[in-house]
């Protein structure tokens, strides 16, 4: 047994599909799934994963019935239900454009994107003053492609995205050349992915304070970042 290891334990996690961080049909499961595997796998634990919609696996989480969930943002009122890891990712939400149509790649309010046409994804965790922007002219898309295909053909000025969700998706997508787009500073949000844990479960912050020790060593390895190169491609 090495000294990062303790009695080992298999922990079972639940998420939603969202890919390419968590993503059922991939043989690893997903970025944060492998991450999270991998670092837990440094302090001698094994886990499980179950896909659910998210308001199933966040009550499974919050009941106990799972160990803890995977892929959840921080929010006031979350913390008041759960304990929270040390994040397995940072992302931005961010707008892109196309470079022959955004003259610059700032703004300094949202009001200054008020002249543009602007696509957002229907379920996705975007900064309130945007949610609740209603000066600006929003429709909504279902997933990536859809977003990029308005984007590109002109339907839109600006796509509301999640940018490394973007850039895993425009790869696979032959047709459209990803140096034309532009992203726009500042992003609307910037967000860290956390394993959370049921405040009421036994030994709870054992097992964030083994995953924690655990991430630590992936990333002093450089296993942590190897693991994200092979998902994103930097």
């Amino acid at each position: 047994m090495t000294p990062l290891q303790v009695e080992a334990k298999t922990f079972h996690l639940v998420t939603a599909t969202f890919k390419p961080f968590t993503d059922p049909d991939h043989p690893k499961g997903g970025f944060l799934v492998d991450i999270a595997r991998q670092a837990f796998a440094k302090t001698g634990h094994d886990i499980t994963i179950t896909f659910h919609p998210w308001p199933r696996a966040i009550k499974e989480a919050e009941t106990g019935r799972a160990d803890g969930l995977l892929s959840a943002f921080y929010s006031p009122e979350r913390a008041e239900l759960f304990h929270f890891s040390a994040p397995l990712n940072t992302t931005r939400m961010v707008f892109i454009g196309l470079r022959s149509n955004i003259r610059t790649p700032y703004y300094n309010d949202l009001k200054d994107l008020a002249p543009y046409r602007i696509a957002a994804g229907r379920k996705w965790a975007y900064s309130p003053e945007f949610t609740t922007a209603t000066d600006l002219k929003k429709e909504f898309v279902d997933n990536e492609e859809q977003g990029i295909h308005l984007l590109y053909n002109g339907r839109i000025d600006l796509f509301a995205v999640n940018i490394d969700q973007y850039r895993h998706t425009i790869s696979k997508m032959n047709e459209y050349d990803i140096e034309k787009s532009l992203i726009l500073t500042p992003p609307i949000s910037i967000n860290d992915h956390h394993i959370i844990v049921s405040r009421t479960l036994p030994d709870g912050l054992k097992l964030l304070t083994d995953f924690n020790t655990g991430l630590a060593a992936l990333k002093a390895s450089g296993d942590y970042q190897q693991t994200r190169k092979r998902f994103f491609g930097f």
